[in-house]
């Protein structure tokens, strides 16, 4: 399984939906590009079933460059995390139930 882009989300509410195909994409990218102004005017987005987005701050910190070896600074910056849902970790971490924690 790989990237799920916008069109094949809208496909889906097609196929279970029976929405029109200009409504789902509309729908499908209407949706995200509310979490991402909500997430730009710095609030905490949360989805019932499927999780919470919110931005964070990261430091700046001190790495190694791959390609000379010299030490370079990170600056810091925000990013989004994504905590999921108890539904959603749940239906994530079923296939893996059976197995013994070592």
């Amino acid at each position: 399984m790989g990237k799920l882009t916008i069109q094949e989300i809208a496909k889906v509410l097609v196929e279970k939906n029976n929405m029109a195909q200009r409504d789902a994409n509309r729908f499908a990218s209407e949706m995200f590009s509310l979490i991402q102004q909500r997430l730009g005017q710095g609030e905490l987005v949360k989805v019932k079933g499927l999780g919470t987005f919110k931005i964070i701050g990261v430091e700046a910190r001190e790495s190694v460059s791959v390609r000379t070896g010299e030490r370079v600074v990170i600056e810091g910056h925000s990013k989004v995390s994504f905590t999921p849902d108890a539904t959603m970790k749940e239906l994530v971490n079923k296939p893996f139930s059976q197995f013994d924690t070592v």
